[in-house]
């Protein structure tokens, strides 16, 4: 058996403790250090990126145009360029980036993928952090025989936005998605805000973005329980800003993702970074909520227990990153992005610094 010992973070806070593991499981957790410990330094649960569109990657930038001239469908650059690259280049990117997640504390992704079938085929190919798969239509419209066939690969469908679409044939594509026990989720008042009545009418479990959300629209998403995802450095990017503070002091439940992969590397750590420096510039004190969103709320949105234990009998599902002696909170939020972690433990897949 191995062990990693130091400040074990916890919902509640952090404690001085061990854990130990074999063969893809935890068998072992206590106080105090172990004897002899393989990584010594902040014992955390790996991270889910909540929303990305990894095979953005592929997609040159040109800072010349608006968020809608890159990513509206169907006609934005980031779909004329999807469409002539071979699905072969795609699946090399989502090798790279999948491994690159991994190595960097995220075990799962969840990508909104467009292209249809063959687009979430190739998230398969995947080696390092596993995708929740968010399938897409080739187009904003409704195809039941697309769908049907999607969903045998994907764990879910997600849309770009109700002001994209026809609603009557969203509102079929949500029914049929419902019918399969699938996820339904839609970006929302990204660039515009939206009519929340008719999005929430769709049932979705999650909402991405918000960004012109009025406070009636986010006391509404708490109340309905409805968690909303943000991506703050995408938005930035594009002229916008993530109302973090206000989404958080609403009550809702909040998810952190790292959005098009072309505009920002799908590294967690950097996004939490950014959301905590982004909350301190909103007049929040304390960014302890970060490390939940990357955690906690994360594991609500691809349907897994948010409740974090690292206990005997769970898979090893961890990373040990350095302490520098202060804050924890502070030592992983702001102080981690330019380091890899000393160990990622996801299952039976190992990772070290190179």
């Amino acid at each position: 058996m191995e062990y990693v010992s130091g400040l074990i973070w916890t919902p509640n806070g952090f404690y001085n403790g061990h854990i130990g593991f074999e063969d893809g499981m935890i068998v072992e957790k206590g106080r105090g250090r172990a004897k002899k410990s393989i990584a010594e330094g902040i014992i955390l649960p790996t991270f889910i990126n909540s929303h990305s569109h990894i095979v953005d990657y592929v997609v040159p930038v040109d800072l010349d145009m608006s968020l809608a001239e890159v990513v509206a469908p169907p006609s934005g650059l980031k779909y004329q360029v999807l469409k002539k690259t071979p699905l072969e280049k795609q699946r090399q990117a989502v090798s790279y980036i999948s491994e690159c997640m991994l190595r960097r504390g995220t075990s799962v992704f969840s990508d909104f993928r467009e292209g249809g079938v063959d687009g979430s085929m190739v998230l398969q190919s995947a080696q390092g952090a596993r995708p929740f798969i968010m399938g897409k239509t080739r187009e904003p419209k409704f195809n039941k025989e697309e769908v049907l066939e999607i969903l045998k690969i994907a764990d879910g469908i997600g849309p770009s936005a109700i002001s994209d679409w026809n609603y009557e044939e969203l509102r079929e594509l949500s029914d049929l998605v419902h019918s399969r026990k699938k996820v339904f989720a839609l970006h929302c008042s990204e660039r515009v805000r939206e009519d929340l009545d008719k999005v929430l009418d769709l049932k979705p479990s999650y909402l991405v973005h918000m960004c012109k959300a009025t406070d009636d629209d986010l006391e509404i998403c708490a109340q309905e329980g409805v968690p909303i995802v943000v991506c703050p450095r995408s938005n930035m990017f594009f002229g916008l800003t993530t109302p973090l503070r206000r989404m958080i002091e609403a009550g809702v439940v909040v998810a952190l993702g790292t959005d098009n992969a072309m505009i920002s590397f799908p590294d967690m750590f950097i996004e939490m970074e950014f959301a905590g420096r982004l909350l301190r510039s909103q007049g929040m004190s304390r960014i302890d909520c970060v490390m939940s969103m990357a955690t906690c709320n994360g594991r609500k949105i691809i349907n897994e227990s948010p409740l974090i234990e690292l206990d005997p009998g769970s898979p090893c599902d961890l990373m040990v990153v350095r302490a520098h002696g202060g804050d924890p909170i502070t030592d992983v939020i702001l102080r981690t992005a330019g380091q890899d972690p000393l160990l990622v433990c996801v299952g039976r897949k190992r990772r070290v610094p190179s």
